[in-house]
């Protein structure tokens, strides 16, 4: 029943506190009415109280922690009677050893909710007596050593736990020093009178044993015998220890060469102190190829690896990674050497050729005399500029304007990486750290038979020139706005480069999956020191950062969001910056439906944001997804602004039929038509 009250002034407001107080008080005092356990359904729990007659070690919130029988919820017998026990083991684990429930009422109120009342007596708190060791043999044991390892003392607080820990604790030592079938079992003698409990700690160390020699089974494995010994922390005759067997079969686990391993120790006589080991193991396939399709209204390829996973037994990798269609085609070799002098550090050597497809603008330069002379003999404003004002207004003309082309890259790249990657104890988060370094040579030259783009800054230089005048120089036939890209334009802009990188990565990820995530987060920071050989040596510093966050909204939805940082220059401002290290964004995997690499600056980005979002809606094995990305390049880092960056909407279809397939389309102002994107998982 509610109640409403109107008051005006302070002593209204007082007189208000007044009435609810005692209005609250009222339902307080509300009669309630008893009933016996027998009688008892199943109603709603409104309380769960506690008397105590005596001590109270504890706070009434921590017993009801420990309860199944839970405020709000139907009271349940088999619970119940199962936290009586609860309660009783708890007191008596902090020594109470003769506590009793001595009473329990239960009451329902006025709206049949049930109330327990439990009053208890704690008794008198034990203390521990005598604290001895019986030992069942004759072995050679060091009793002192064992006696330092009980914690239990004489005249303490008798807590039964701490009983066991100390069992535990001897165990372990004998295990520990060659007697891996010993027995250590506590008694505890209660003396009521004196309130006090006697430990004694039963031992039967059983014969000391060494290890013997250790068997493989079966014996036509692939990896080899000395790969597997270097994983065992014993050798033949060693003292043993149950606990090298476990940290063995963990080494050996951690190799991901085997899919099970079984460590036995078959029991040969009862006198014989020699532990004969076998290990059953059973290798993973360690031939692995793989290859996925991607396609787009651009591009259409193919990747593909193949790798022995242990190559002549010793853990290595050897494989090739190939590349075939666009916008990347070529192979890489490699070869990888697992736990680099027993470290966890695994080094990789890799060597390969690439051709990488993109576009690119570049400034005209009006001090190459081919270029000049091409542009004033096939480009109309540099031709009349140059009839009319002479070569210097003209060369001012061609310096104003840039060419845009699509352009392929050619990479041959020698690599040594030094990698690393380990996991938190709960396998949660997985961490990886590489440091490389590699040597490059580049060659970018316009793509044959393609067309290049020539812009230029107009200015009123010709305003004196009337049509007659114009046309008097100007041959229209033979002028020229693009360019086909033939032997000499391919030979004027092509950029060859020799590098020496030096590169830092690390990665932190707790994603619950990684093609298809739902969940979790994926952080990578990149750092990199180039220097460039040939004509005048430039250094180049280069830096990444990148992440991404999976926020799941109900069981149907995930907001995915990803944000890219880029920056890089010459460390010398007099020095050009290489165009292998220019920055462009753009395509699949930055801006769907804007054209690959289209967001680039003139002369070379230095630094770039990438930012996508994607709302993933998931219906069973069908997922509908809306996309956002937005990307911007700028010359220089100071003129980054959010109105200067370029937009690409779309949505998109997922099928997962043990297959995740994707397929995305996506459109952007400024952009001509929609662009259409096929791969396997999400686009990140």
């Amino acid at each position: 029943m509610s109640k409403t009250f109107v008051v005006t002034g302070g002593w209204g407001v007082l007189l208000g506190v007044l009435l609810l107080i005692s209005d609250a008080w009222g339902d307080v005092e509300r009669p309630q009415r008893s009933i016996t356990y027998r009688e008892l359904a199943e109603p709603r729990i409104a309380g769960i109280h506690f008397e105590h007659q005596q001590e109270k070690p504890f706070g009434n919130p921590q017993v009801r922690a420990g309860l199944q029988t839970q405020i709000g919820k139907r009271f349940q017998r088999r619970h119940f009677r199962s936290d009586m026990t609860t309660v009783t083991n708890l007191y008596r684990a902090a020594g109470y050893m003769d506590v009793q429930i001595v009473e329990r009422r239960f009451t329902l109120d006025p709206d049949d909710r049930l109330h327990i009342y439990l009053r208890i007596a704690s008794g008198e708190q034990w203390r521990v007596g005598a604290v001895l060791m019986e030992l069942a043999d004759i072995a050679t044991i060091d009793e002192a050593a064992l006696q330092e390892r009980i914690r239990v003392e004489r005249g303490k607080v008798f807590r039964y736990g701490r009983v066991l820990e100390d069992e535990r604790r001897l165990l372990t030592m004998l295990n520990t020093t060659g007697h891996p079938h010993a027995i250590v079992q506590n008694r505890i003698d209660f003396d009521r009178s004196r309130r006090e409990a006697n430990v004694i700690f039963e031992i039967t160390a059983g014969r000391r044993m060494v290890f013997g020699a250790v068997e493989v089974e079966p014996d036509s494995l692939q990896t080899s015998r000395s790969l597997i010994s270097r994983q065992l922390t014993f050798s033949e005759g060693d003292l043993y220890d149950p606990e090298h067997l476990r940290r063995s079969r963990s080494n050996l686990a951690r190799t991901g060469l085997f899919r099970s391993v079984i460590v036995a120790t078959p029991v040969e006589s009862e006198t014989d102190s020699v532990q004969r080991v076998i290990l059953r193991l059973q290798e993973r396939p360690y031939l692995h190829v793989e290859s996925r399709a991607y396609a787009s209204t651009e591009d259409l390829g193919l990747t593909g690896n193949v790798e022995h996973r242990n190559f002549l037994g010793r853990g290595n990798r050897i494989g090739a990674d190939a590349s075939f269609g666009r916008p990347l085609q070529g192979i890489t070799l490699y070869l990888t050497e697992r736990n680099l002098f027993d470290s966890p550090a695994d080094l990789t050597l890799s060597a390969g050729v690439t051709d990488e497809f993109g576009r690119i603008k570049v400034f005209a330069d009006p001090d190459d005399p081919r270029q000049f002379d091409l542009l004033t003999s096939q480009h109309a404003p540099a031709l009349v500029r140059q009839a009319f004002l002479g070569d210097s207004t003209a060369a001012a003309y061609v310096a104003r304007g840039s060419y845009d082309y699509p352009s392929v890259e050619r990479l041959w790249k020698l690599d040594a990486t030094l990698g690393r990657n380990w996991q938190s104890r709960s396998g949660a988060v997985r961490y990886l750290t590489q440091l490389s370094m590699d040597w490059t040579q580049s060659r970018q030259r316009p793509v044959v038979e393609q067309t290049i783009k020539f812009s230029g800054r107009q200015d009123s230089a010709l305003a004196f020139l009337d049509s007659a005048a114009y046309d008097s120089v100007v041959t229209w036939p033979h002028l020229k706005q693009d360019f086909e890209v033939d032997r000499q334009w391919a030979d004027i802009l092509t950029n060859e480069a020799r590098a020496l990188n030096f590169r830092l990565d690390m990665q932190r990820d707790t994603r619950d999956h990684p093609i298809m995530a739902r969940s979790g987060a994926f952080v990578r920071a990149e750092a990199l020191f180039a220097v460039e050989f040939g004509g005048a040596t430039t250094r180049v510093l280069d830096g990444l950062v990148e992440a991404r966050h999976y926020q799941p909204l109900g069981s149907h939805f995930v907001w995915a969001q990803a944000v890219t940082w880029v920056m890089t220059g010459a460390i010398r401002r007099d020095r050009q910056l290489p165009q292998a290290y220019w920055k462009s964004f753009g395509g699949d995997g930055s801006v769907r439906g804007v054209d690959r690499d289209a967001i680039q600056a003139v002369g070379g980005g230095r630094a770039g944001i990438n930012v996508r979002n994607e709302l993933r809606v998931d219906i069973g094995p069908v997922g509908v997804v809306g996309f956002w990305d937005r990307a911007g390049v700028w010359r220089k880092a100071k003129d980054a602004s959010w109105d200067g960056m370029t937009d690409g909407y779309g949505l998109g279809l997922r099928w997962d039929m043990g297959l995740p397939l994707r397929l995305d389309s996506g459109w952007s102002r400024g952009f001509s038509g929609r662009s259409l994107y096929l791969s396997i998982g999400q686009a990140f």
